[in-house]
């Protein structure tokens, strides 16, 4: 079994961190990435495993699946991937991101 930090770097992609939304139903997002991110959001509670979401970055929109949940904090992964630059521009500059059950 790996330890924790060897897992971590032996994902895919680097994960970085993202900024905070104070607005909309998203209040935090973690360790975005093109393939997906971490969110922690109030409005979906524990359980929320296997559904569908429609993620606006304030400009860039796109569906998700949630793939885990534990309390308030969600694992997404992206329907389809965002492109790098979409990526660096949503880490150069937060805005604010809603988030919506589909």
């Amino acid at each position: 079994m790996l330890s924790q930090d060897v897992a971590v770097d032996n994902r895919r992609v680097q994960r970085q961190r993202g900024g905070d939304s104070t607005q909309g139903r998203v209040q935090r997002i973690f360790d975005i990435s093109r393939y997906g991110c971490q969110i922690e959001s109030n409005d979906l509670a524990d359980g929320a495993s296997g559904q569908f979401v429609e993620i606006d970055f304030g400009g860039v929109v796109t569906r998700a699946i949630i793939r885990w949940s534990d309390r308030a904090r969600l694992g997404v992964e992206f329907a389809r991937p965002l492109g790098s630059r979409q990526v660096d521009a949503l880490l150069a500059e937060p805005v604010p991101i809603r988030l919506r059950r589909l």
